[in-house]
């Protein structure tokens, strides 16, 4: 008979079986902030040459981009800590910034024979305003240096910044929300009353992970219309689906912000938390709200979590719903799954209808995976799972894989996960508090 050497049988006994990614992330924190581009609020990140934004880039568009001659309106980094304007984000807009027109052929785009210029932002802004101060519309193509940025600077140079994370919806906030927490918008191209009265009927994220006992919280910072409180901004998210409101869900499981710091404290976040910032006056980047009060905010969001006892099995997602109207570089991709066949017509500036089939993304948008068990500084560029790009139902999709859930839509499945960038090195490294916001 063979007997193993005393000395193997040691070892064996005391060997680990290593971890795998999805035992180590056991909280996952989720906080979708508003209408910022990529360029804009991250085009001025220049601790890396590896970046795709504005510096060193010279990226301009037409005065008037129907007349190719007109005075070139270049990006400066010079955005001010309160945007004058709140450019224009609905379908329609977006298009012309897109693709110099209200009206392109969708066939064309999503076959990418009509091509999205990124050229009309300026032109839109002036529309939208009426104006032909140049000055004033240019601020929808500047963008915040790097010290203008500190809070998000020092959050992207410790984790993972992503420079291709585009929204859902080449629109406005809801719809992208919806896709972000459902897979799809059921159809809804803008800010309509559905939203308020929870009437979105499709499963969302938060009904799939109760249906597996799965336990979440959506913390809201004044943000609920008119379910919790007819006279404040917005319902939150989990509050957009007729499931939460007869299920009995929006009393359990929608709490206000403060109870986010003191579960933090406790040690008592659920398995999946997701945070509504208030829109759209102080926190939540969504113009007017200063840069400042914004940067403040997730700056005291990841300091309650780093300081949680449950930082060591936490993965925190900061993201933007949109790009708010504001410029960006890179053309979004073209001929992605639409979440279900529902389209959705508006009128536009012009007075014509223009109907949009969800079967492309949205503008790039700021977005970061934090976590001990991600590695310091990393730019995260195109998808690199399901063949899909990074976008907002990237979350989804993740949440699947991480604990053995089914697509919501064919949306999600496309979209590209970001499991591969959880290492099998803890890091004690990351930092217990962030700089304070730069001092306008």
């Amino acid at each position: 008979m063979y007997v193993r050497a005393p000395a193997l049988l040691a070892l064996m006994a005391t060997t680990v079986v290593a971890k795998s990614w999805q035992d180590k992330i056991k909280n996952v924190v989720v906080l979708v902030e508003e209408n910022r581009s990529f360029d804009t609020f991250a085009g001025g990140l220049k601790y890396s040459d590896d970046i795709n934004g504005l510096v060193d880039r010279k990226f301009c568009n037409p005065a008037n981009v129907s007349q190719p001659d007109s005075v070139q309106v270049c990006a400066r980094p010079i955005a001010e800590n309160i945007a004058p304007n709140d450019p224009n984000h609905g379908i329609s807009g977006v298009n012309m910034q897109l693709l110099s027109t209200y009206h392109p052929n969708e066939t064309l785009v999503d076959s990418g024979i009509e091509y999205e210029t990124m050229k009309g932002f300026v032109t839109e802004q002036s529309s939208t305003y009426k104006t032909v101060n140049l000055t004033q519309a240019a601020e929808v193509i500047n963008y915040y240096a790097q010290d203008h940025v500190r809070v998000f600077a020092a959050m992207a140079e410790n984790f993972v910044l992503f420079d291709r994370w585009f929204a859902a919806v080449p629109g406005p906030t809801n719809p992208n929300r919806a896709y972000l927490t459902s897979g799809t918008s059921h159809g809804h191209g803008r800010n309509d009353a559905a939203f308020n009265v929870a009437a979105l009927p499709q499963r969302s994220i938060f009904q799939q992970l109760s249906e597996n006992g799965i336990e979440w919280i959506n913390y809201q910072n004044s943000t609920t219309q008119p379910m919790l409180n007819p006279t404040n901004g917005f319902n939150p998210d989990s509050l957009f689906y007729n499931w939460t409101y007869t299920s009995g869900a929006w009393k359990t499981n929608i709490k206000p912000i403060a109870d986010f710091y003191k579960d933090a404290a406790a040690g008592t976040l659920p398995a999946f938390t997701y945070i509504n910032p208030e829109c759209c006056s102080y926190d939540s980047f969504h113009p007017p709200s200063p840069v400042t009060t914004g940067e403040n905010f997730i700056k005291g969001i990841y300091e309650a979590l780093r300081t949680s006892p449950q930082w060591e099995s936490t993965l925190f997602i900061l993201t933007f719903d949109e790009h708010g109207g504001f410029a960006d570089h890179v053309p979004p991709p073209v001929g992605v799954p639409a979440g279900d066949n529902l389209t959705y017509t508006e009128v536009s500036p012009d007075g014509k209808n223009m109907t949009f089939n969800f079967e492309r993304l949205g503008i790039r948008v700021p977005t970061l995976v934090i976590s001990p068990w991600v590695e310091r500084g990393v730019i995260e560029h195109k998808g690199r799972n399901n063949g899909g790009e990074y976008s907002h139902t990237s979350i989804p999709a993740f949440i699947a894989k991480l604990w053995n859930l089914d697509n919501l839509t064919p949306r999600t499945e496309y979209s590209s996960t970001f499991e591969h960038l959880i290492t099998d090195d803890f890091r004690d490294d990351t930092p217990m508090t962030l700089p304070n916001p730069y001092p306008y």
